[in-house]
């Protein structure tokens, strides 16, 4: 599925938008909140509306568009190391009680959110 529209990222970061509010809702509920959960699809919710930010910015495929995508990218690299290092030390030092199911889950988010979020600084700077 091809997402060729401004109009539609935020239409389904919506749509991800009320699903993180029902299951937020219903964890509360039943003394079951799981963060990391909550947190995946919190990234997929700032994803799609980061998305939706950022297209105009990237559906032209010029030099700024590649030179952002690059960058960001890059700078995103040295984060996500540093997430490996500290998933590394929390999961060595047993500093908390994670599965590394979980610990993966944490570390795709905090990159998946790092990714975006350098674009978009990215894409206000240049």
């Amino acid at each position: 599925m091809k997402i060729n529209s401004q109009r539609n990222f935020y239409i389904i970061g919506i749509l991800f938008l009320l699903i993180f509010a029902v299951i937020l809702f219903l964890r509360i509920t039943t003394n079951f909140l799981s963060l990391i959960e909550l947190l995946s699809w919190g990234t997929l919710t700032y994803m799609c509306f980061a998305g939706g930010y950022l297209y105009p910015h990237f559906r032209q495929k010029d030099e700024r568009a590649r030179f952002i995508r690059e960058k960001g990218l890059k700078i995103s690299m040295i984060f996500v190391l540093g997430f490996f290092v500290i998933a590394t030390l929390i999961n060595q030092f047993n500093l908390a009680d994670l599965k590394m199911e979980e610990l993966f889950q944490l570390v795709v988010s905090m990159t998946m959110i790092t990714i975006f979020t350098s674009w978009i600084v990215l894409s206000k700077k240049y």
